[in-house]
């Protein structure tokens, strides 16, 4: 059983982790008084993750390397999540920028790079090919920070005690609410995760991303109790 869960996780997943539970409370706290303005550091560091994932995107790959986006057609349906996760990032990064017209001229930008790789780039590993899309995947949970912002206290176990100890909360209705923000959860996890990650490299078996999955929320909630603490 052991084995099984440490071939399900792989680096890109821990690395991700570490970013919900320690980065991201800090990064993206949202009582922070310049939550909603430009910040340079987090906007280089979104352009950074694009322009990775723009390499990996336009290169070719080793015969051996399957990916999503060129194996047939069988997982076409990964355009549309990865079309949902470019506009997020990119609408993100030119915020935080403080270029926010800028986006259509970035996604040029992007699609130049991606061509230029195609043209002048080795065909890539499958480590290589992960490692240029991980910091699109990392730099995500900024798009997904925002999401949860409404919503963070949910996930934080001391406010979440509170509230199911309050009287007249309905445990029914606390169920169906749980069931549609997993559900919201898990639509961010394909697009933001999953989709980019097999353009990378299409690996991994449906119970090892259901493993992958499970680990993504346990860190949302480990960081969100977190970023309660420190908020006090």
């Amino acid at each position: 059983m052991i084995d099984r869960l440490r071939g399900a996780v792989r680096l890109e997943d821990l690395l991700l982790a570490a970013w919900l539970v320690l980065v991201e409370p800090l990064l993206f706290a949202p009582d922070s008084t310049d939550a909603s303005g430009p910040s340079l550091f987090e906007g280089l560091i979104g352009l950074a993750g694009l322009i990775g994932f723009a390499v990996c995107l336009g290169a070719r790959a080793l015969p051996e390397v399957r990916t999503a986006l060129f194996s047939g057609g069988e997982v076409a349906w990964l355009v549309g999540p990865l079309l949902g996760a470019l506009a997020l990032v990119v609408d993100e990064t030119t915020e935080d920028l403080g270029l926010p017209g800028v986006g259509p001229i970035l996604v040029i930008g992007l699609i130049g790079i991606a061509v230029v790789a195609r043209l002048r780039l080795r065909p890539l590993s499958g480590p290589e090919r992960r490692a240029l899309v991980t910091p699109f995947v990392l730099v995500s949970g900024g798009s997904f920070g925002e999401f949860l912002a409404g919503i963070r206290d949910f996930f934080d176990l001391s406010d979440l005690g509170a509230l199911l100890g309050a009287s007249g909360v309905e445990l029914g209705l606390a169920a169906f609410v749980a069931a549609m923000v997993l559900l919201g959860i898990l639509v961010f996890f394909l697009m933001l995760v999953f989709a980019p990650r097999q353009v990378a490299e299409r690996e991994g078996t449906t119970g090892q991303w259901i493993v992958r999955f499970l680990l993504f929320l346990a860190s949302l909630v480990a960081g969100a109790t977190w970023a309660g603490a420190i908020r006090g």
